[in-house]
């Protein structure tokens, strides 16, 4: 890995790769070197470090979500070694795009501690979108390599260290030598696997274009009172969202649910029950942080983590929540997921307006 993507404090990128011109359009060599290694500044007064500087007490030195602040945070910081992202405007299965990684930098996530940035220039922000992308990526390469190593037979390790080191060695040189061929094969034939960095050629290509919204969706129109209905059935029939979110919209429905974050090395693991304590402590010992159910959005509550604008939902609705239970809704039409984006909007309010009785004629504005 350090040969690959270098150090925190001097990253590289294995622009060796491919087309060195194409990789850097997606790392900049230059805005890593900007947001790595200690805080400072340059003879020139451009800072440096800006990752440990802002992020890094949450989301830990190599992007693993395990800062030295995280277990007292709820939700936990983002762990980029899975290589998913809840909130972007791509579809599933596909990074999110710089303006994505930007949003989420300079606004900040609602309801979370993940604060707004927005008095970040607009080179630091790059710096900073490079070396999440950065992270995530070598990330994804560990976790292959490590599963690599996972699969090798104990008995036969890669290669015996010991064995250059010993004097009375046969030939230490051809030891060496086969050991540098195996190691060459893994980063050939398993390391350099393109799909990794190709999903970050062309985001914006996978971008979920959003409709025009239907007239209706205003809540000035004479018939959206009739469009907000239509997406009450919805969401309590086709769309099936009262299963999470409760019948009210309160995040009543399933909570026992966990995210991939969670089931990454919980469930996958066989021996551990997220719900039963005593089947993960010896995980909590080793530095994993506690599992949490993730809880389905309290709806009644006006705040959107990936943003409210209608837009905003429109997104999350059809192309779900990466990594979590939220799921994509191919089976709806643009028009009754326009309508579903109507009575989300409209939830936090109906209770209040229900319960309000009705105001008297203003005769004098009627004239």
């Amino acid at each position: 890995l350090t040969a690959l993507f270098g150090t925190p404090d001097q990253p590289r990128f294995p622009y060796f790769i491919g087309d060195e011109e194409e990789l850097s359009e997606v790392v900049s060599n230059e805005n890593l070197l900007m947001a790595a290694g200690p805080v400072s500044s340059g003879r020139d007064g451009e800072p440096r470090g800006l990752y440990r500087e802002h992020c890094a007490h949450c989301h830990g030195i190599s992007g693993d979500g395990a800062g030295p602040t995280a277990g007292f945070l709820n939700p936990y910081p983002r762990d980029f070694r899975l290589g998913k992202f809840k909130f972007k405007s791509t579809r599933l299965g596909r990074p999110p795009t710089d303006h994505d990684l930007e949003e989420i930098i300079r606004n900040g996530i609602p309801g979370t501690a993940m604060p707004s940035f927005r008095t970040l220039t607009e080179q630091e922000l790059a710096a900073l979108i490079d070396y999440v992308k950065y992270l995530t990526i070598r990330g994804q390469y560990e976790r292959r390599l490590i599963a690599a190593i996972g699969e090798l037979d104990a008995d036969e390790p890669l290669y015996d260290l010991e064995l250059t080191n010993d004097p009375e060695a046969v030939d230490p040189e051809a030891d060496l030598e086969e050991f540098q061929d195996q190691m060459y094969f893994l980063i050939s034939d398993f390391l350099i696997d393109e799909a990794i960095l190709e999903r970050w050629f062309d985001t914006e290509d996978s971008v979920t274009s959003v409709p025009p919204a239907p007239p209706a969706t205003s809540s000035l129109h004479a018939d959206h009172r009739a469009f907000v209905a239509r997406g009450q059935q919805l969401f309590q029939g086709k769309a099936n969202c009262v299963q999470c979110h409760g019948d009210t919209g309160m995040g009543d429905g399933q909570t026992e649910n966990f995210d991939d974050w969670v089931n990454d090395w919980a469930k996958q693991s066989g021996t551990v029950n997220p719900l039963i304590p005593e089947t993960y402590q010896h995980y909590l010992a080793a530095g994993a942080l506690k599992p949490r159910p993730i809880r389905p959005r309290n709806l009644r509550v006006p705040v959107f983590r990936g943003g409210g604008h209608p837009d905003d939902l429109y997104r999350r609705i059809a192309n779900g929540i990466e990594g979590t239970p939220m799921p994509s809704s191919p089976a709806l039409q643009p028009d009754e997921i326009w309508a579903l984006v109507a009575y989300v909007r409209s939830m936090p309010y109906a209770e209040s307006a229900e319960n309000q009785p009705p105001k008297p004629l203003n005769r004098q504005a009627i004239r």
